[in-house]
């Protein structure tokens, strides 16, 4: 899969650009605050439709325009197929090969993407949200009908948040959301589960290749409010059952604070080395080590599903990486016998590349070609 034009225009600082990319590697480069990241940004919207950085639809458009327009060639398996998305402030209208996307569902996969940014290399140390995103984006490029399955689960638990804020609560439009909350959240955690179970052993070998084969890592599922660590899958009646007895338990706890405690929105990751957290025992070293070896370990999960290299998008993720990660994560892209990679960055000294590559600089909005 790769992109062969991509044209940007009004989108955030870019006014009008068309870029040819190379099929191998692509190096954006020049200073913080230029569009180096708007383009990896335009690239991830026409892939996933919403951004993986905060925003608003408004502040996709650039200051002054009334929209912006984000258009690519994308080639993918041998068959050109063209991605339009057009943005205002009142929404997004998505089209495929001229014609109008009515359903989402039909449109996700057409371009598979992996980002990996400075945000990644925190996520460890962040919170919980944060691993819970690493997850359901790994997910959502796989089987993209999972993002259907997370915005049926979010609107329930929207719904149901509003419904525990009412000081007299309705019963039993409470237990209509209780019986679609179930159902809908074990769907995604068994989406979740699934994925971990091929996730897990492909990550743990890949930590020992980057750092010592005498750490042993380690990534797993942990429900707060089942007090449970999930090391595999489970039936989906298994997981119906525990949030089924979940909300049962905390009835009075969720009608006092107000929101639901219970379900797959307050689950985690947790991750060991050796057995101890790496929150707290691992050294800057071995949690970068960590973090990549789980981004490269979803790269090679995603070449294994597919049987073609997904378009890879690595924001700056060279200045927070050590030397050796930084080697690391080159040889393993130079080892990759095809895949399209965009890398933005400070300096290019960075950048260890010096095959199948163009370099562009970016400034003021402006993407200078090769």
């Amino acid at each position: 899969m790769r992109v062969d034009a991509i044209r940007l225009k009004d989108f955030r600082n870019i006014k009008d650009v068309l870029v040819e990319p190379h099929p191998r590697f692509n190096v954006l480069w020049g200073d913080n605050g230029q569009g180096k990241t708007n383009f990896l940004e335009a690239i991830y919207l026409l892939s996933a439709v919403k951004s993986f950085r905060p925003q608003t639809n408004s502040s996709l458009v650039r200051f002054g325009a009334d929209e912006a327009m984000l258009e690519a060639r994308v080639d993918r398996g041998g068959y050109d197929r063209i991605v339009r998305l057009d943005i205002t402030d009142r929404g997004k209208r998505v089209s495929l090969n001229g014609n109008a996307v009515r359903n989402l569902t039909d449109f996700f996969g057409t371009v598979n993407v992996v980002v990996f940014g400075p945000e990644d290399i925190q996520i460890l140390k962040g919170s919980p949200s944060d691993r819970r995103r690493f997850i359901d984006r790994a997910i959502f490029n796989a089987h993209p009908g999972f993002a259907v399955e997370t915005q049926s689960y979010e609107e329930v638990l929207k719904h149901r948040n509003a419904l525990l804020k009412d000081r007299r609560v309705d019963a039993t439009l409470l237990e209509t959301y209780d019986e679609q909350l179930i159902g809908f959240g074990a769907d995604v955690m068994r989406r979740r589960l699934d994925f971990l179970e091929d996730f897990r052993p492909v990550m743990r070998a890949t930590f020992q290749s980057i750092f010592d084969d005498s750490f042993e890592a380690d990534v797993q599922y942990f429900s707060k409010w089942a007090d449970r660590t999930f090391t595999d899958s489970q039936p989906r009646a298994t997981l119906e059952r525990l949030i089924a007895q979940g909300l049962a338990g905390s009835v009075e706890e969720e009608r006092g604070r107000g929101f639901t405690v219970v379900g797959p929105h307050r689950d985690d990751l947790t991750t060991t080395l050796n057995g101890h957290d790496v929150k707290t025992f691992a050294s800057q070293g071995q949690h970068r080590a960590f973090v990549l070896a789980m981004k490269i370990a979803e790269i090679r999960y995603l070449e294994e599903r597919f049987h073609f290299a997904p378009i890879l998008l690595l924001d700056d993720v060279s200045s927070e990486l050590d030397q050796e990660r930084n080697r690391y994560l080159f040889d393993f892209l130079r080892r990759r016998t095809d895949g399209q990679v965009f890398i933005t960055t400070t300096h290019r000294d960075y950048i260890l590349l010096d095959e199948e590559v163009a370099t562009f600089q970016v400034s003021a909005g402006e993407i200078a070609a090769p």
